[in-house]
């Protein structure tokens, strides 16, 4: 098994631009009236879809007209064309990278949920495009990711089979994408993590193996904090930068006056750390530096009395744990 051609998406994986996309379009929305996209939502909902898909889900806009949509999503690729001209810039550390792996002879096409003019300006002001052979966008295909339409599309292109690609994604839509095409997955947390040394690394498990796996997660990888639903990083559940269903640990934030419902856990112990402010679980005042424990069945309100800083470890990981209580 021999891989020849490399496929990347481009948002997170070979330019940083998750949230110049995510601002954009809440400029957009709030420009038309309508409310902006928390940060959670856009994690768990509607990361890596392309707009006109986010439109369709966003509760305010997926009655509108098509009309209407394309208003929001023109003016949203105005905002996202500002971004660029101001924000994007190359990226030394990958173009090595980039430009190693095709002095190596290998294949490579950037494939994006983004519009055509919005890749076409990233990839060039970036110095990527001179690596690339070809580039996918969203109008390119029928359908976006989680589609594996672009992909299929650049296999095709190439004149390869799926198993002669690996494919670099940072998304659950995009890693779907290429697992569904038959492709191999290099899972990216970061930009800093699509580096030869871990592409190189993965190409040789895929090339050293008889039937190796089709999703490889980099032995040293990257995230960001800031990319996790509600703070947790690690358990059982996408993103995260490990996953297990032995525990779940997050970093949790909160402002003063922050609090939540009475609940439980049937299941999982919890395990909290105030590492700033102070906090009410448990009927306790508790501050920066203490620790409490919490076993199956034991209920508690939370409440912030200072902006704080949590750090919690759930063991074991167990989905939908969490039980309201009176």
């Amino acid at each position: 098994m021999q891989i020849k051609a490399i496929l990347f998406d481009m948002d997170g994986v070979l330019i940083d631009a998750k949230e110049w996309h995510y601002e954009a379009l809440n400029r957009a929305l709030k420009k038309k009236g309508y409310s902006p996209i928390n940060r959670q939502d856009h994690l768990s909902v509607y990361d890596g879809l392309p707009t006109k898909d986010k439109l369709k889900k966003h509760p305010q806009t997926k009655d509108l007209s098509s009309i209407e949509h394309k208003e929001i999503n023109d003016l949203k690729q105005k905002y996202t064309v500002e971004v660029i001209e101001d924000s994007c810039r190359p990226n030394h550390l990958l173009l090595e990278t980039i430009k190693s792996l095709k002095e190596r002879g290998y294949k490579m096409a950037c494939c994006s949920n983004s519009i055509r003019r919005s890749v076409e300006m990233m990839l060039s002001k970036s110095g990527i495009m001179q690596y690339m052979d070809f580039f996918i966008s969203n109008e390119d295909v029928e359908k976006g990711k989680p589609s594996p339409d672009m992909y299929n599309k650049a296999i095709e292109d190439m004149g390869l089979l799926s198993t002669e690609v690996l494919i670099c994604e940072d998304n659950i839509r995009g890693i779907t994408a290429g697992l569904d095409s038959g492709c191999f997955v290099l899972e990216i947390g970061t930009v800093d993590d699509t580096n030869i040394d871990n592409i190189s690394k993965a190409i040789l498990k895929i090339e050293g193996q008889e039937l190796p796996e089709k999703l490889i997660r980099p032995s040293i990888r990257t995230s960001k904090l800031g990319d996790m639903v509600k703070g947790w990083f690690i358990g059982d559940f996408y993103p995260s930068i490990m996953r297990t269903k032995n525990f779940e640990a997050g970093v949790k934030e909160y402002k003063k006056g922050d609090k939540e419902d009475k609940h439980m856990h049937k299941v999982g112990t919890e395990i909290t750390v105030i590492v700033r402010g102070k906090v009410i679980m448990c009927d306790r005042v508790l501050k920066q530096g203490e620790v409490i424990l919490m076993e199956p069945g034991e209920c508690t309100s939370f409440e912030a009395l200072e902006d704080t800083t949590t750090f919690v470890i759930k063991d074991p990981a167990v989905k939908n744990d969490k039980y309201l209580t009176i």
